[in-house]
């Protein structure tokens, strides 16, 4: 039996704890207290209720068995009951007590119980979660701690710490929403919250598209913490997910007019709107899926059944071609902040290797467009010759940022795919040597 609420009550107690009371059920409870017979306590203390509902000593001796008759129950999520009555009788103890001309001692003793309780569930928690070979010993580990940590929010409702722990454990479990709701009560609980405690819940709220609350609290942080550019990009990237293009570069564009030469905003600017480009270009290839499988079932179709998926095509057709645009734009504003990312930080490798990427995605999406042609081989050939012309763009990018920071095998591996598409063998067997590709 772990003894520790019980050593702690009467060390605190001290000689108080000793001494007898006028009152012998009073007395009869503390002894079974000190015997570990928790039941019989509880007992004790009813019956000296009965008699006198407002005695503090009897609900201070009802909430220490209680709270010591927890610890021998399992699993711990059937403690919960046990806690929640010793609070209630602790909160009787305090309000009785405090209305005596001479308060008893114990009252002055429950901050301390509670928090060893707490401190005992809280812990209990810590250990599952961070000591390898206390995980491995328990059954369910992720649920177990939740279980100790949901008593401990229970006990101290106030305890910003239990919630941060509690949210980390059910995001191990893969309770997302559990682990934002119990991370939304920690922060209600912090007088300050720390940059790594914006930054958390407000990448759970883009992870789970809730882009309303990641703005909100990415407008707070920013307030909060001005120099933090992360915020920043959340922000943006909050507006951007809901379409609010213009809102979004308008935002980061305000920090790039009060500081013109900081690199950084270009750069959240920059990759910000090209994350935006990549999600269309997504839908953008699904729609050249979809295009070419109307067209090879076009072939199969005759009068009006022809005549009405050919509609559709020239339908999706014109639906592409201004998404394009869109995209073309957008890669432009992407394009033009990173380049002068490289302009004020000119040893910036991944700055060079960001324009690669753009690059190359760019060339990919011109073979794409290449590959749906059908019928027109010149047409096809010009596509083909844009996107080799426009993966010379990225492989200069990629050389460079290559150069900068030559023991990155992620630029290698670009470079050797590169090289590859565009028939440089000799280049990409070295790129391949240099990227231990072998």
């Amino acid at each position: 039996m772990n003894t520790r609420i019980l050593l702690t009550i009467i060390l605190v107690a001290g000689f108080a704890f000793a001494c007898s009371t006028g009152n012998p059920l009073i007395n009869e409870a503390r002894d079974q207290i000190q015997s570990q017979n928790f039941d019989e306590a509880i007992a004790a203390t009813e019956r000296a209720l009965e008699e006198n509902p407002q005695d503090p000593l009897a609900h201070y001796f009802k909430a220490v068995a209680l709270g010591s008759k927890a610890e021998d129950v399992n699993p711990p999520s059937a403690r919960i009951d046990y806690y929640e009555r010793m609070k209630e009788s602790f909160n009787k103890a305090e309000e009785f007590g405090r209305q005596q001309e001479e308060v008893p001692d114990e009252i002055n003793n429950i901050t301390t119980v509670l928090n060893t309780v707490w401190a005992q569930e809280h812990n209990a928690a810590v250990q599952i979660l961070t000591d390898d070979s206390v995980r491995a010993a328990t059954a369910n580990p992720n649920n177990t701690a939740i279980a100790h940590l949901e008593n401990a929010v229970a006990l101290q409702p106030d305890s910003a710490l239990s919630y941060v722990v509690l949210s980390s454990a059910h995001f191990q479990e893969g309770n997302v929403d559990e682990a934002i709701s119990t991370y939304e009560k920690a922060m209600e609980r912090f007088e300050t919250p720390e940059v790594e405690d914006y930054d958390y819940l407000i990448s759970l709220y883009l992870n789970q598209r809730m882009y309303d609350q990641a703005r909100d609290l990415s407008e707070e942080a920013v307030e909060e913490y001005p120099g933090e550019t992360s915020f920043v990009r959340y922000l943006a990237d909050s507006y951007l997910q809901v379409g609010e293009t213009d809102r979004a570069m308008e935002i980061v564009r305000d920090l790039i007019e009060s500081d013109p030469e900081n690199p950084q905003y270009r750069m959240v600017l920059g990759t910000q709107v090209y994350q935006l480009v990549s999600e269309r270009n997504e839908e953008i290839s699904s729609k050249y899926n979809q295009l070419n499988s109307m067209r090879r079932q076009a072939r199969q179709l005759s009068g009006d059944e022809q005549e009405n998926i050919e509609m559709r095509i020239n339908d999706l057709q014109a639906e592409i071609e201004e998404m394009e645009q869109e995209v073309s734009e957008l890669t432009e504003v992407a394009i033009n902040e990173i380049e002068q990312v490289t302009e004020l930080s000119p040893q910036d490798d991944n700055a060079f290797n960001i324009l690669g990427i753009i690059y190359q995605n760019k060339a990919a999406a011109l073979f794409e467009k290449r590959n749906s042609i059908v019928d027109d081989n010149e047409l096809a050939s010009q596509y083909d010759q844009q996107a080799r012309e426009t993966l010379r763009n990225a492989l200069e990018y990629y050389e460079k940022a290559a150069e900068i920071n030559p023991d990155e095998t992620e630029y290698w591996q670009a470079l050797f795919q590169v090289y590859t598409t565009l028939g440089m063998e000799e280049k990409a067997r070295e790129a391949m040597e240099k990227a231990d590709l072998q």
